[in-house]
């Protein structure tokens, strides 16, 4: 149960990682100098906003996992929807950087934890 504990916690820095340096970067660090559109932009801020609500809720979830378990089921549950989104850019855009592949490849397998969630909980 701890070890579950602790990979709820560090699942949760992920998404903060990626809301914090959204929130404060904005859409202009993937955009390599080329122009965009404020409304991409603003778009982009709200999006890692909402990352940085999907990391507290792994976070508070860590705290007590039995009575917060559907907590983090809808975090992994936001984390897969994230990830398809991703993978339907991939699919039609092209490859993204590294670093969002392997979110991508996270996101996606991300539903294989809530077997160790299960496991973690019949104990």
């Amino acid at each position: 149960m701890i070890a579950f504990r602790f990979a709820t916690i560090l699942i949760g820095f992920i998404p903060l990682w990626f809301g914090v340096n959204g929130i404060f970067f904005g859409a202009a660090e993937h955009m390599g100098g080329d122009p965009f559109s404020i409304a991409l932009d603003n778009q982009y801020r709200y999006y890692s906003g909402v990352y940085i609500g999907v990391a507290a809720m792994f976070f508070y979830s860590a705290g007590d996992l039995r009575r917060r378990a559907s907590l983090f089921r809808f975090g992994i549950l936001f984390f897969f929807i994230g990830g398809c989104a991703r993978l339907v850019s991939y699919l039609t855009v092209g490859p993204a950087p590294t670093e969002q592949l392997a979110a991508m490849a996270v996101e996606l397998l991300s539903p294989l934890l809530l077997f160790w969630q299960a496991k973690a909980l019949r104990y």
